[in-house]
């Protein structure tokens, strides 16, 4: 039986506490984003690097990570660090370019990692980055987009 977008976007919402995604609160929310990254892609880090400039237009991004299957383990492995790490948000910035934090990852960690990943692909998620904007219904944006392309296409009139 398929989902109706509304039953999806509940689904997805109560599924994400248990994800324990990385946040990055907008002081003034006007939209939650939830981002699948992996820490091998560039355009990934792009958006992680500039985190400012999202938050500060009002856009709270959540990321999660997708572990593509030709690099599978070595996402799993890099990203169960990051999310074992004390500073997740720094960790995350660190580790999207290129340094890793010093601890160790915890199998627990890693099954988060692997839990994260079949969320991801469970709902359909291909490409890195992608980024799902937590309306209802939700709206899904391929690509690196910039803050203000993201709220440019969110206040456009709907092409339906």
């Amino acid at each position: 039986m398929n989902q109706t977008p509304d039953q999806s976007y509940q689904e997805t919402i109560k599924a994400l506490p248990a994800l324990q995604p990385i946040t990055f609160k907008a002081a003034h929310e006007t939209h939650q984003v939830l981002v699948f990254i992996d820490n091998q892609c560039v355009y990934c880090t792009n958006v992680v690097k500039n985190i400012n400039t999202y938050t500060d237009a009002g856009l709270t991004m959540s990321f999660l990570t997708i572990a593509p299957g030709s690099i599978r383990d070595s996402v799993i492995a890099d990203m169960a660090r990051v999310w074992c790490a004390t500073d997740k948000q720094k960790s995350l910035k660190n580790a999207m370019v290129g340094f890793l934090p010093d601890n160790d990852a915890t199998p627990e960690c890693e099954n988060l990692i692997k839990a994260q990943s079949a969320f991801a692909i469970k709902n359909g998620v291909e490409v890195t980055p992608t980024m799902v904007v937590l309306d209802n219904p939700p709206q899904v944006f391929l690509g690196s987009l910039t803050a203000e392309t993201i709220l440019a296409r969110l206040s456009a009139p709907s092409q339906k």
